[in-house]
């Protein structure tokens, strides 16, 4: 069952628009595609890329409960004689097999981007490394920008993408479940990650004129508005609340000297909104 393909993306979402970014998140009810990309095992030399369909990659998708369940790949291991798919010296998975369950929506292509949502739970094993990301292709999928999380704990998560170029064509969000594909009587055993709508963003409407410098940032960020910030929060990669301030004033300085390097999200709201600006701790 050796298959063909080019490689891709996945997702579901949920979109609102603001003039200045688009917010997106879990909707177990949007038109989701699957891509697998397969490779050998070494996890470097790649083999095929195809579109799949979303429950062969092993994505259960609850509509009524608005979850996407993501799990290991069982979908090839057909009766276990494939040599491509099943080491019949070992009886183990003979390839890595990565599946990406998402969204494309080319709507989306020449604005910023947050993708937010929240992990329910995490039971699957941790040979299998489960990512959320933003995808950005041109218009001949030859070059491709990302931005991307590794989920490893319940809770929330929070993208950006702010990378906008000329050549953007296809945007596309989702997630990825990537491994050694497995045996159907393991399925209930190498478990899952669950995820659900994520709230940050929802009510972003970005009209407002504000500006955070300098950005990277080492000790403090300056942070200048148009409208009074009533609150600050800032957030890590992975959703969690790493600083929260209420400075009630246009123009102020906020301290950042303990923060870990890394990027982070600054969430500033005003009477007419908010806004999430990305930065950089160095």
């Amino acid at each position: 069952m050796k298959k063909n393909y080019s490689l891709i993306v996945f997702i579901f979402c949920f979109t609102f628009m603001g003039t200045a970014q688009n917010f997106v998140t879990v909707d177990a009810s949007a038109n989701l595609f699957g891509y697998a990309n397969v490779f050998e095992l070494d996890g470097e030399t790649f083999v095929f890329g195809e579109s799949w369909g979303v429950p062969d990659l092993k994505t259960v998708v609850d509509q009524d409960q608005n979850t996407l369940t993501l799990q290991p790949n069982f979908n090839t291991w057909g009766d276990g004689t494939d040599p491509f798919w099943v080491d019949q010296d070992t009886g183990l998975g003979n390839k890595i097999f990565e599946g990406n369950t998402y969204v494309e929506d080319n709507t989306l292509v020449g604005s910023e981007l947050t993708f937010v949502g929240n992990v329910t739970s995490v039971t699957i094993d941790p040979a299998y490394t489960v990512v959320a990301f933003i995808k950005v292709f041109n218009s001949d999928y030859s070059f491709l920008k990302t931005e991307s999380t590794v989920i490893t704990t319940t809770g929330s998560f929070t993208l950006l993408y702010d990378n906008i170029e000329d050549s953007d064509a296809v945007v596309q969000y989702g997630f990825y479940v990537s491994g050694v594909n497995a045996s159907p009587d393991n399925e209930e055993a190498l478990g899952s990650v669950q995820v659900t709508a994520g709230e940050l963003g929802v009510n972003d409407i970005n009209t407002i004129n504000v500006s955070l410098y300098p950005n990277p940032t080492v000790n403090n960020v300056n942070i200048k508005s148009d409208e009074q910030i009533s609150e600050v929060l800032i957030y890590n990669t992975l959703g969690q609340t790493v600083k929260n301030i209420f400075p009630d004033a246009f123009n102020f300085s906020m301290d950042t000297s303990t923060l870990n390097e890394g990027v982070y999200f600054a969430v500033l709201s005003t009477e007419k909104g908010s806004k999430t600006i990305k930065f950089i701790k160095q």
